[in-house]
This record gives C-alpha cells, structure tokens and sequence, in this order.
C-alpha cells in the first residue's frame, strides 16, 4: 500500500487540510485527515493540494502532434503532454473529416489505448454533421448531413465514441442524435443554427450537452416582431444540458464565464482544452487543423489568416487557475469542472473524476501557483512531469 500524506486534499465539495490518501492496486483504499497510517511506501506531498486526475472531454491535440493525424505516435505524444499538465483521462477529439480519415484514426485509437500512459477511453467526432454557417476552424468543403451509411458505421462503433458533437437542424440528424443516444453515445449540440425548437427536439431525442458554449452556436435574435432564444440562452436555463467551456478567456470572456457558472453551476459545466496541435509551442508557430492552416497567437490559437479562433492554447490546469481567479470560487469547485463533470457527462464517472474508495488511483498534485509537482495514474507515478 502507498500513502501520499500532507496535502490539501481536493475532494468534490471541499479541501481536507493536513490530509493523506492510501492506494493499492491502482485503486483508493483510504483517505483522511491527521496522522497518515502506516505503508509500504509513504511520500510527502509537502502542502500541496491533491486532487483526482483531470478529464479532457474535448481535446484535439499539443506539442505538435493532433489526434486526427492518426498515428499511434500523435496519440501517444497529444497524451503524454497533457498528462504532464494534470489530464490523466482524454477524450481524443476529431475535427471535421470525411469518414475514411475518421474510419483510420478510430482504428488507430483501438490499437495505442492499450498502451498509453493516460486513459484514452474513447473518441470524440466533432464533425462532420455540422452547419456551414457556423464551421469556425472546421473546413465547410466537408460538412454535411448524415447519411443512412455514416449512421449504421457510428452505431457499429458506438463503443469507441463517447461522444459526437452533431447540428440538430441538419437533415437526418434527429435521427442520429436518437439513435447515437441509444446506443450510448453522448451527443452534444455545436456548430449550429439551431434555435430553441430545434434544441427541443435534440432534446427531446437524446441530446444531453452543448460544445463549447458561447461558441459556433446561436444566440437571441428577432425573428418578424418578437426575439427568438437561439442554443446559448437556451442552455443556460435548460437544466437537462450541460455545458462544454472553454475558459481561456478568449473564447469566453471573463462576464460570460460568470453568467454560464451562476446559471449552470460547477455540476452542470465541463472545463475543456480544445487544445490544438499548436498548444505548448511558440507564438507564431503554424500547424494544421485538417486541412485547415492554423497559426499560435498570445494565448489562443487562429487560423492562419487570423480571421478566427481556431482552438485554445490551454491545458485543463490553466483553466482550473483561470477560473479560480475569475470567478473567486474555491479550488474544490475548479477542479470539479475538470473532473468529476466530464465524468458524470461521459458516465465513467465511477472510475475516474473523483477522490472515493474503490475509484482509480489518477491523482494531480499542484502547489498554490497551480504548478503541476507528480501525476500518478492508476497508482503509478508518472516521472517528471513538472519538467514537461
């Protein structure tokens, strides 16, 4: 048995000061406060907080690599630098692409999740049923609705896609979002025109999260003499969506992260990456998002010509510290938004996302300056990741 003693432990509603947490097997045999017990192996976390290992449910890239590149070493490489920042669970994120490309990198995930260090439980399809208007960085030459064929492939695969970011006014989506749903597949409103029938219906069909709100998406707008709600208010107030949110503040401001956390609260938001190719590199840097040519400016990522935000430039724990000190809330709730949340949306949330007995031992340890010290995931430390 292993005991990490003498820490701030970061549990779902509070901190336990002076804290330890036992672990064996790769699995939380105990946790408290006070003097720690006895074990085999004991370390001294020095005062630093302790928290469960953070889960980056909309990631599509870092240091270089981008998941829709499709090799087992652009998985490895987008892990291994996010886990470096306290991710120990990814959802690999696609951008746009025609199903081949989805079809290759699907099976390149199936053969390197067996062998990467962070948990990679399966695939996140932004794209390609999205609305044109609303592509952002996604390449419009490439959206489309889906066919009967797209359909019956993503129910075959079902289980190694947790989630797929869908417009609901497209043709044939509705259909999609059921049975995507049925199958268990988290399907999730995003590049869209959709007003409020139309999340209605979503709704009504299985839909049950929004993708990066405030962002590609409709906002209130008059439709003849009176104001039509568009998806951001109506996510706000719906308590059956939870929300994506990119708190970098570029995507979002720092007076809409507060209107999404007063109205949806910490168990309702998921703090996420978006993380392209480019984040950790050097301003100016340009890379690729598809087939798109993406640059690294101050703090975000553009397309090329700057016409656009293309992603973010952030791992979950520099959002944990934007939004501790944006909002003035408690690093309990933070690190909830980056943890326990996206669990709960992705239902894996008895495994990972929370410090409990029987839950994995995935744990992020960081000093008051939200500087990552030790990763372990599923009891095993992972070597020098504050140097990364």
């Amino acid at each position: 048995m292993t005991c990490i003693r003498s820490v701030r432990l970061v549990l779902l509603d509070a901190i336990l000061e002076n804290a330890w947490i036992t672990f064996e097997e790769g699995k939380i045999t105990g946790f408290g406060q006070g003097e720690a017990p006895e074990a085999a192996s004991s370390i001294d976390g020095k005062g630093d907080y302790l928290a469960p290992g953070f889960v980056d449910i909309h990631v599509h890239g870092g240091n270089g690599a981008d998941f829709l590149d499709g090799t087992p070493e652009a998985f490895l490489s987008v892990a291994d630098y996010h886990l470096s920042g306290g991710t120990t669970a990814l959802c690999p994120t696609l951008a746009t692409a025609p199903y081949d490309r989805i079809k290759a990198v699907f099976e390149a995930w199936a053969e390197v999740r067996g062998r990467s260090t962070a948990h990679l439980p399966g695939l996140h399809l932004e794209g390609p049923h999205l609305a044109k208007t609303k592509a952002g960085a996604q390449d419009p030459s490439l959206l489309c609705p889906p066919t009967e064929e797209n359909i019956s492939w993503l129910i075959e695969h079902a289980s190694g896609i947790t989630q797929m970011t869908i417009a609901p006014e497209l043709p044939n989506a509705l259909k999609l979002i059921h049975r995507g749903s049925d199958a268990g597949i988290v399907m999730s409103l995003g590049h869209t025109e959709a007003r409020e029938a139309e999340t209605i219906a979503a709704l009504n069909g299985g839909a049950t999260k929004v993708t990066h709100l405030f962002n590609a998406m409709t906002y209130a707008g008059k439709k003849g003499l009176f104001r039509e709600v568009g998806l951001a208010e109506y996510a706000l107030v719906e308590n059956r969506l939870s929300c994506e949110l990119i708190a970098d503040r570029y995507h979002v401001t720092p007076t809409l992260m507060k209107l999404a956390y007063q109205t949806k609260g910490a168990g309702k938001l998921a703090l996420i990456s978006d993380a392209l190719a480019g984040t950790g590199l050097p301003i100016g840097t340009e890379f690729t998002l598809g087939r798109l040519q993406c640059k690294v400016g101050d703090g975000v990522c553009l397309l090329a010509d700057g016409s656009a935000l293309a992603g973010s430039a952030t791992r979950l724990m520099d959002q944990v510290r934007i939004v501790t000190e944006t909002l003035g809330i408690s690093v309990a709730e933070a690190v909830r938004m980056a943890s326990h949340t996206p669990a709960l949306l992705m239902g894996f949330d008895d495994e990972h996302g929370v410090i409990d007995r029987g839950r994995a031992a995935d744990f992020v340890r960081f000093n008051g300056q939200f500087q990552v010290q030790q990763v372990w995931v599923s009891g095993k430390p992972v070597r020098n990741v504050s140097e990364a």
